[in-house]
């Protein structure tokens, strides 16, 4: 049962992980915070970690509301993002945002008027014949069901032009992770039909076990799903950082031997021109901006092989939609 529990929460930071690594390349938060408490609520959610929490919490089961939250609120932004990503409406989210505060409110007078006294990790088995606890599982799962199902079927529905082959692909195994949780969310709600109706106890171990499986392929199908797409950009950074640093290196001789030159002289200090070894996009397009004064300044300074390397990174950066686009070209 741990296995199943460990197993999508290391995938889960591995995501967040990828994401911070993304900071440092100048990506936005973006997904980060709302990955970043699902992961944690998750993590709560082992049966060891929780039951070690819990106990300093004084041992109430305090801490089961605090992974609800934390689920309930990450998955929640999570679907508003991907909702937003895939061009879909997020009205229809607004609202089971709007409806989620006020059962989230509930939950914490049901919790507080319940005698849950001994830290329990199977919270619903052991508490669930109480009336306010059932009330207080079944909000949060229909909750979290209508969320996970919502996005599921809305990502699914989305315009699939444009995408590139790895966003294509992770936002699939996405909705497939969402059908995941609403059948996880159905199981737990029959447990909870079981234990309040003292009926099929039977099958409360496995209705346990299905609902563990299928939270852990909810979870394993987020996590992949968002690392898809985001290796594939750590590997278009990479790529462009190495191209960039390319281009860099031949321009270096360029720029090196045009500073010695009047016309170099002149345009270095309107161009901020440094020969530090650093490979920013700010620095190449410097770089680019003083070769393309020097241009005009003086054709006759460079060469024709010079022309033809400038002209050839010239395109690279038009195409990136560089605000130094053809100034090297044009002189403009």
């Amino acid at each position: 049962m741990t296995l199943l529990q460990v197993l999508p929460v290391c995938i889960l930071w591995g995501v967040v992980g990828i994401r911070l690594l993304g900071l440092w390349f100048g990506w936005k938060p973006g997904i980060l915070p709302a990955v970043s408490l699902v992961a944690l609520g998750a993590t709560l959610n082992i049966d060891p970690v929780y039951l070690a929490v819990d106990q300093l919490l004084g041992g109430r089961n305090l801490l089961n509301l605090i992974v609800h939250l934390l689920m309930g609120v990450g998955m929640t932004e999570l679907s508003r993002l991907l909702l937003r990503v895939t061009g879909r409406s997020s009205r229809q989210v607004k609202v089971l945002i709007s409806i989620g505060v006020i059962l989230g409110l509930a939950q914490i007078v049901l919790l507080a008027v319940s005698d849950t006294r001994g830290s329990a990790a199977n919270f619903t088995d052991t508490f669930g014949d109480a009336p306010t606890i059932a009330l207080y599982q079944a909000m949060f799962f229909v909750w979290f069901g209508a969320v996970t199902g919502y996005t599921g079927v809305e990502t699914l529905r989305r315009n699939r032009r444009g995408e590139s082959r790895a966003f294509r692909l992770g936002f699939d195994i996405l909705s497939i992770g969402c059908l995941a949780g609403v059948l996880a969310a159905a199981a737990k709600m029959v447990q909870i039909g079981t234990e309040i109706l003292g009926s099929g106890t039977g099958y409360v171990g496995v209705l346990v076990i299905g609902y563990q499986v299928l939270l852990a392929l909810m979870i394993m199908g987020f996590a992949v799903g968002f690392i898809i797409p985001l290796w594939e950009r750590i590997q278009g950074t990479f790529r462009t950082r190495t191209r960039r640093s390319q281009d860099l290196a031949k321009l270096r001789p360029i720029v090196t031997r045009l500073i010695q030159t009047d016309e170099g002289r002149r345009s270095m200090d309107a161009a901020s021109i440094s020969l530090d070894s650093r490979t920013s996009k700010t620095q190449l397009y410097r770089w680019f901006i003083f070769i393309g004064d020097i241009r005009v300044l003086n054709p006759e300074l460079l060469t024709p092989e010079e022309i033809d390397i400038i002209d050839k990174i010239g395109r690279r950066i038009e195409h990136n939609g560089s605000p130094a686009r053809c100034t090297a070209r044009t002189g403009g």
